[in-house]
């Protein structure tokens, strides 16, 4: 079993199991003590695990909700953030599209778009963009999660670092009363700040029952972006977001 494809088996199991120890991961994929320690240390340096005594756990300590879930929550205010965030976009423009609902909904508006670029690390997205003639799609490398759809790992991390693009667009599982971006999973968290760092405009869309909430790994502060998209929300924390980045209604 080539080390990328072990690597993408030993995720799985991990994100199914929560926790396995050393000597039962080595047997189930038919590799050393010694080779899996190796391959663990690397993958923990990649923050694609983490290595506890004697066993290795998911990064992820909750069950993934599946993409398919996602999409049918929270619709309408979705749509309505997908149409808003589409406004800022021109023909000719440079675009990175990071994974999640919401901005699938962003992507499945761009089709009449000219002379564009889009670079994504979630695969229904570039799957929907795939069909657009007009576009030029690209997709980065890494690690598939295949109840989300979404790339992970450095391979990843590194081919948005190696870009410069007009807007990038984010989603999330959470933004706390600081303004802090957060997701569920840390290796998803990495690749999605990857996604923002080298925009021109960076833009976060997150339907309204995520504010005022947080979770285990941060993706990036409001501070450093140009704008939230979300949905109306009369609590307490829209007005300590506001001193943040700018707020757009729908």
């Amino acid at each position: 079993m080539k080390t990328g494809v072990r690597e993408q088996k030993i995720i799985s199991l991990l994100e199914s199991r929560g926790e396995m120890s050393v000597g039962d991961l080595s047997e189930m994929l038919g590799v050393s003590v010694s080779t899996l320690r190796k391959q663990l240390a690397e993958m923990q340096e990649k923050k694609l695990v983490i290595r506890t005594y004697g066993g290795v756990m998911s990064v992820n300590p909750f069950p993934d909700e599946t993409f398919d879930s996602k999409l049918h929550k929270s619709v309408a205010e979705k749509r309505r953030i997908a149409a808003r965030a589409r406004m800022l976009l021109k023909d000719g423009c440079s675009i990175s599209l990071g994974s999640g609902t919401t901005v699938y909904g962003l992507g499945s508006l761009l089709d009449d778009l000219r002379r564009c670029v889009v670079y994504t690390d979630s695969i229904q997205t570039a799957e929907y963009l795939a069909r657009c003639a007009a576009l030029e799609v690209h997709v980065c490398g890494g690690i598939l999660r295949s109840s989300t759809g979404t790339i992970i790992g450095s391979e990843a991390c590194d081919f948005f670092k190696g870009i410069h693009v007009d807007c990038a667009f984010i989603s999330c599982d959470a933004i706390d009363n600081d303004g802090n971006v957060y997701s569920d999973n840390l290796a998803v968290a990495t690749v999605e700040s990857a996604v923002l760092t080298n925009a021109k405009r960076r833009y976060v869309l997150c339907d309204s029952s995520k504010l005022g909430k947080n979770s285990i790994a941060r993706i990036t502060s409001l501070k450093g972006c140009d704008g939230l998209i979300t949905g109306q929300n009369d609590s307490v924390t829209i007005d300590k977001l506001s001193y943040l980045t700018s707020l757009i209604f729908v």
